[in-house]
Parts: structure tokens; C-alpha cells; sequence
């Protein structure tokens, strides 16, 4: 357990350490994207002191450190920032699309590791057999073929061709809860197709290579059951490796929203970070830039934990 601790207060120091590297990162890569924020809001025909003066209430005169500062300060205390286009505060803006963003990763995440982690096992004990090659090669295919092929598959043919559901997310209120996870299903689907295929892999790589391993010749020969040696042994020590995977695969579900929520019309904190872009509202891009980098973090710290407390050989290094 100390050594656990250890571990963890180690790590939370690191990541604390990397999300300071990527504020800094995120900060100056905002600063060197062309145009001008106040020209931006008041547009072209602005005059010279309605923009200087907007830019004063902005604090976009001040040295680009002073901004730096106010801006770590105000994270620190829960303060995002204000909208430059919506004028409003972040927090309140990111509110709803944050939501509709996460339940759409969590369905996904849900959806996505049981099928791909099964799969995968199937797949590592039947080596080389029909199914274990049917598998791998669709597994290849799918992992080839980005989110907005697959979504555009499912839109023609699940909602034109067939009927069966909507092309787009509703935008109104009173939905019923069959009508809201209809919506979930082609979005779900489109983007955890790939997913599913790098946790597919990883599984059975690490399934093959563990029922190899002298650990388990040796848990064989000692007898024990096949139920118990899979259960208590192959899968514990197989899923280290996957955690990794699937840690990745939240930072590749993160970016993989952009894509997804556009094409079914989804609300969600993708499409707002395409409309902070071309909208140049830097607060926000930089808000939901810091926000993506810290889920990403946060996860691959989980699945550290969870590879350290499922195999104790990691725990022994």
C-alpha cells in the first residue's frame, strides 16, 4: 500500500507537471494564430479607439506573461475566462456541450472496451483458427476507415436506406429516452469502430504472449483449472497492456469528436471548439484545448494504477 501511494503521489505530481507544460504550450500556440480577437468582434470597419479600448477591457495590451498569469491564476481558482463571442463566462458556456460530449465518450467507452477486450480474448485463446482470423481482418479494416467514412456508411444506410434512425440529433427538449439513445447509436458506433479494433489487438497480443509465458506453464502444471487460470491469471496480467490502449483510445475519442459531433449534429464541446477557431475566441479554444489534454492525462494515470494493482510485476519494478 505505501508503495502504492508512493507511486501515485509521484505520478499526480508528474501529470500536475505536464498540464502546466501544455497550459504554457496551448497559451503560445493561441498567440501566434493570425487575426486580430477585437477586429474579430467589432469587425472591419471598427474604429482605431473603439479597438484599443476593447482590447484594454480585454487585457489583450498587456504583456503576453501578465496574460499568461491572470490566466494559470484564474484556472487555479475555477475561473476559465469570459467568451469573447458569446460574453459569457466559460464555465457556463462549456456547461451543456460538456455534458452531451461526455455521455457520448462514456456510451462509447462503455460500448467499446467489453467488445473489444472480449473479442480480444477469444481471439488470443483460439489462435490461428477461423475465427481468430476473420477477426484480426476485420479488425484491420476497421481500424483503417476514420470516423467520418464510417458515420457517412451508417447515415446512408441505417437512416436513408432503412429508416431505422435519425441522421441527426434533435435539438429539442422533449425527447424521450428511447428517442436519445436512438441518437446515441450511429454516433456511438462511428466512433468506437477503431477503437474497438486497437483494444481488439492489444488483447489478443497480450493474451498469446502471456499463455506462453513460463508463469503460466508452470500455473498449468500445478493443475489448475482452466476457468481459474484465465479468470485469476491470463486476463489480469493481459489487461496491463490494454489499459494503456485504452487510455490512448480516450485522448483518440477526444479528437475523434470533432469529427462526429459535425456530422450527426451533436452539440457537443467538438463542434464548439471548431466554432472558437473560426471564430478566434481564444479564451474558449484555450479552455477546451486544456480541458481534452487533461481528460487525456488523467486516464493514462488510471491506467497506470490499474496495470501496477492488476500485475504484480509492474508493482516489483
Amino acid at each position: 500500500m505505501q508503495d502504492t501511494l508512493s507511486f501515485l503521489t509521484r505520478r499526480v505530481a508528474l501529470l500536475l507537471g505536464t498540464l502546466l507544460a501544455v497550459a504554457i504550450l496551448i497559451f503560445a500556440i493561441t498567440r501566434l494564430l493570425p487575426g486580430d480577437v477585437a477586429t474579430m468582434i467589432l469587425g472591419m470597419s471598427a474604429t482605431k479607439e473603439d479597438l484599443a479600448t476593447l482590447r484594454e477591457q480585454l487585457g489583450l495590451n498587456q504583456p503576453a506573461l501578465v496574460q499568461f498569469t491572470h490566466w494559470l491564476f484564474g484556472i487555479f481558482h475555477g475561473d476559465l475566462g469570459m467568451s469573447t463571442r458569446f460574453q459569457r463566462p466559460i464555465t457556463e458556456v462549456l456547461r451543456e456541450p460538456l455534458e452531451k460530449s461526455a455521455v457520448l465518450c462514456l456510451v462509447g467507452t462503455a460500448f467499446a472496451v467489453p467488445v473489444g477486450v472480449g473479442l480480444g480474448l477469444l481471439s488470443g485463446l483460439k489462435k490461428n483458427s477461423v475465427f481468430d482470423k476473420a477477426v484480426s481482418s476485420l479488425s484491420v479494416f476497421a481500424a483503417a476507415m476514420p470516423e467520418f467514412v464510417t458515420g457517412g456508411f451508417f447515415i446512408v444506410f441505417f437512416s436513408s436506406w432503412l429508416g431505422w434512425l435519425p441522421a441527426f440529433a434533435s435539438t429539442s427538449g422533449n425527447r424521450s429516452l428511447g428517442q436519445q439513445a436512438a441518437e446515441l447509436i450511429m454516433p456511438v458506433l462511428s466512433l468506437s469502430l477503431v477503437i474497438i479494433a486497437y483494444i481488439l489487438r492489444m488483447t489478443r497480443a497480450s493474451v498469446i504472449d502471456t499463455l506462453e509465458s513460463d508463469y503460466i506453464k508452470a500455473a498449468m502444471l500445478k493443475g489448475i483449472s482452466r476457468r481459474r487460470l484465465l479468470l485469476h491469471h491470463v486476463l489480469p496480467i493481459s489487461m496491463g497492456p490494454t489499459l494503456q490502449v485504452i487510455a490512448l483510445s480516450v485522448g483518440w475519442m477526444a479528437s475523434g469528436l470533432v469529427v462526429v459531433e459535425s456530422l450527426f449534429g451533436i452539440s457537443g464541446i467538438g463542434r464548439l471548439l471548431v466554432f472558437a477557431i473560426q471564430n478566434r475566441d481564444v479564451p474558449l479554444l484555450q479552455a477546451i484545448a486544456l480541458i481534452v489534454a487533461a481528460t487525456y492525462a488523467i486516464a493514462n494515470l488510471m491506467a497506470d494504477l490499474g496495470q501496477r494493482l492488476l500485475d504484480p510485476r509492474v508493482a516489483a519494478r
